[in-house]
């Protein structure tokens, strides 16, 4: 959501830039996801989602793809790029 919506990326400074985020989206909506082991990465697991939303000019799409990755960090999970 942060990267969509730019709302929260305070809470990770390492993976956002300091500039705000371009895009904004709006009624975001997780349509599908799946999560597993990432052991060909530096990362603990990899995420692909498919998503829907609003994009800046307020046309609704859907079946966009976005893949994240996560690492495990003093018992909360933290994306890497």
């Amino acid at each position: 959501m942060a990267e969509l919506t730019g709302v929260g990326r305070s809470k990770w400074p390492a993976y956002f830039p300091d500039s705000p985020s371009a895009a904004v989206y709006s009624r975001i909506r997780i349509q599908a996801l799946i999560a597993r082991r990432d052991d060909s990465h530096q990362a603990d697991a990899v995420v692909h989602l498919v998503w829907a939303g609003a994009d800046p000019g307020g046309t609704f799409l859907d079946g966009r793809t976005a893949t994240l990755r996560f690492t495990r960090q003093a018992g909360a999970w933290t994306p890497v790029r």
